[in-house]
């Protein structure tokens, strides 16, 4: 049973939805304790707003559904949004996982602009999918910032896959990868950064994973064309990096001038 201050935090976050999200739950039969918990937490969600489409699926049963998605663990949520952007979330929905889950909804609802134009801009240079796991607890709140990032490249660009994974429910994965320090971040299946990952970071590995370092496009900045060693040259991480927070205090001033309307307008 959810608690009373969780259905209360989800109708929060939910009540500014203005466009359809496809919300898609991957439960299975066998080894899978968190399932009952994800299925109720997914009712709550779709009770919350008109605008999510709950689809459930058995991650065995319907595999068609399973590959489409491209789902391996349970439970697995599944957050779609218009031109077939997508994030996942594995594992149970708490604390900071339950936030970020809540968030990409609302994001993908309202086409929030998740980065300036030059990070965005950036990524228009991809040309081949390439998958993110961010590795996390949910109660570490400096791992919110890191799966932030990784969550918003999803969502403005389908070629970013991004899996948002409660580590210690999946220990296996932690011993594939030998993972010390949480946030852990895996770029497509070999690159990895641990800890804080800036958004140039992020972009950088993006397109190592992707392949296009090794294809020569290295020698230039793909930011500002000039000659550089790496993908994004100094100058252009640096504007990057400034941009972003700039961006982000923009959106919290937002947020705030928002409830402040809020309160007021209930206070009446």
């Amino acid at each position: 049973m959810l608690r009373d201050n969780t259905l209360k935090l989800i109708r929060d976050a939910l009540v500014g939805m203005k466009n359809p999200v496809r919300l898609v739950l991957f439960t299975g039969e066998t080894n899978c304790d968190e399932c009952h918990s994800a299925r109720e937490l997914a009712s709550a969600i779709k009770a919350a707003s008109g605008k999510i489409a709950l689809e459930v699926y058995d991650i065995v049963m319907d595999r068609d559904k399973t590959t489409e998605y491209g789902v391996k663990r349970t439970p697995s949520f599944v957050v779609q949004c218009a031109g077939g952007r997508t994030v996942s979330f594995s594992g149970s929905m708490e604390g900071v996982s339950l936030l970020l889950l809540l968030e990409a909804l609302t994001a993908g609802s309202t086409d929030r602009e998740w980065f300036p134009s030059q990070i965005s801009g950036t990524l228009a240079f991809l040309e081949k999918g390439v998958s993110v796991k961010v590795l996390l607890e949910n109660e570490c709140s400096l791992c919110m910032p890191v799966a932030q990032t990784a969550v918003g490249l999803a969502l403005t660009n389908r070629l970013v896959s991004t899996e948002i994974i409660v580590a210690d429910e999946y220990p296996e994965l932690l011993s594939k990868h030998k993972v010390r320090i949480l946030p852990y971040t895996l770029f497509g299946e070999a690159l990895h950064l641990e800890g804080h990952v800036p958004e140039s970071e992020f972009l950088e590995k993006i397109f190592q994973a992707e392949g296009q370092k090794a294809s020569g496009l290295d020698r230039l900045c793909l930011v500002c064309g000039s000659q550089s060693p790496d993908i994004i040259c100094g100058s252009c991480k640096t504007k990057i990096q400034a941009e972003a927070v700039n961006h982000k205090r923009k959106d919290e001033r937002l947020q705030e001038k928002g409830m402040a309307i809020d309160s007021h307008q209930h206070g009446r």
